[in-house]
């Protein structure tokens, strides 16, 4: 892998890595096994509902009718938080998302933080089938105007190749891009919007998602999550020009 260039002050605002189950092998009552050992880090615990409806086999007449159907209630999602409610465990459907807010101490202290709790969960979910791994890392920057966007980023749209006639408000545009030779794609949203005290804020948003399907254990999962990594981090030094990483030191 790349040595990359060691931010003192990362950018992230949201840092996020997932799993996607083969549905046939989820059930959310499993996690009630480990419910203890997750909560000794993330202590509260949310339930959200999944409501059925049916409503039968009966043909309904025109006019005025009387509905009869039946309701299936049940646990759809456990929701873990942190105390101060900045890290996350979502568990939900067939998919397993770790979300921080927290401050970023490096991509060694958040793998390691996804790694242990889908090392928890690897009790009961062990023999299932992962669909999809990925990371998500939203980047947020401030810069003092926004008149020139090849001063701060590599990539942007522009017809002519010149700064805008009037006055930017908002600047925006999404990409979806296929990795070569891999199961893998990104997804990158790019938006810059100008705030209350004249100021722009950028956000760079980098989705990274593989396709390539492995059985849950955690050294096929750390695997992936590095190659992903190394995907997130060619994407964002490559867009980022230095005047906008000197920002970060």
């Amino acid at each position: 892998m790349d040595m990359w260039p060691i931010l003192n002050n990362p950018p992230v605002g949201v840092a996020l890595a997932q799993v996607k189950l083969n549905t046939e092998s989820f059930s959310i009552q499993k996690v009630d096994v480990v419910d203890r050992q997750i909560k000794d880090f993330l202590p509260i615990r949310k339930e959200g509902t999944q409501v059925n409806i049916g409503l039968g086999k009966s043909n309904l007449p025109l006019g005025v009718s009387k509905i009869s159907a039946t309701s299936d209630v049940k646990i759809a999602t456990y929701i873990y938080f942190s105390k101060e409610q900045k890290t996350k465990l979502e568990i939900s459907g067939d998919t397993i998302t770790y979300v921080s807010e927290d401050q970023y101490q490096g991509w060694d202290v958040f793998k390691g933080n996804v790694l242990e709790f889908l090392g928890i969960l690897e009790r009961v979910f062990s023999q299932s089938e992962i669909q999809r791994t990925s990371i998500r890392f939203i980047n947020r920057f401030s810069f003092p105007d926004f008149d020139n966007p090849e001063d701060y980023i590599n990539t942007f749209i522009s017809a002519t190749g010149e700064s805008q006639s009037y006055p930017l408000r908002q600047y925006g545009f999404r990409l979806l891009m296929d990795i070569p030779d891999t199961d893998t794609y990104s997804v990158v949203n790019h938006n810059v919007e100008r705030v209350v005290d004249g100021k722009f804020l950028y956000t760079f948003d980098i989705d990274v998602l593989d396709n390539q399907k492995l059985l849950f254990s955690i050294d096929s999962i750390d695997n992936s999550l590095d190659n992903l990594r190394e995907i997130k981090n060619n994407i964002f030094f490559n867009t980022l020009t230095e005047k906008t990483l000197s920002l970060c030191n």
